[in-house]
């Protein structure tokens, strides 16, 4: 786990991602030098996703309909993820109290944000034409201990979404 650096070590506002592979892709979350995490499939029909990182791993099972729990590697809830029924707002409860919620401001902009309860962006999320897409970390979010988790969790939402949109148009 000493491969990867802290986030509080980013020094540009702009974590660029890097997909591996093309059957089973790994996303490498960096800054074109160091790299900060990366995050992986895991069974059949890669319904368990892994975010490796410097500190700690986290875990969440698949594509739960209501509630998603997060978990580190010993198996204990750290957080959870809540989809409004009616709406396409997602929510990032921790145990510690701090609530975000994964939403999309403007109807004709691929941009996607994570906002803090006080309305702070925290990190955006841009789609890029033919690339992967890129995140942008407000700089005064890199001390929250949960910015990383957010952009993992930017990049899976982002990418269900894509799926989604990809077996709705066959």
């Amino acid at each position: 786990m000493s491969y990867y650096r802290p986030i509080e070590a980013l020094l540009t506002n702009e974590i660029i991602l890097k997909r591996e592979g093309f059957w089973r892709p790994v996303y490498q979350f960096t800054d074109g030098q160091y790299s900060y995490g990366l995050l992986r499939h895991e069974g059949f029909w890669r319904t368990k996703v892994i975010m490796e990182t410097a500190n700690q791993n986290w875990i969440t099972d698949g594509n739960k309909w209501k509630k998603r729990a997060v978990k580190n590697e010993k198996g204990e809830e750290l957080a959870t993820l809540s989809h409004n029924f009616w709406g396409t707002k997602i929510t990032f409860t921790a145990n510690d109290g701090f609530t975000a919620t994964f939403e999309k401001p403007s109807v004709w902009r691929g941009l996607t944000v994570w906002k803090a309860a006080a309305g702070i962006t925290l990190l955006s999320i841009e789609p890029r034409l033919f690339k992967t897409p890129s995140i942008k970390v407000n700089p005064e979010a890199k001390s929250n201990k949960w910015i990383l988790m957010l952009a993992f969790l930017a990049l899976e939402l982002s990418l269900e979404a894509q799926k989604r949109a990809a077996a709705a148009s066959t």
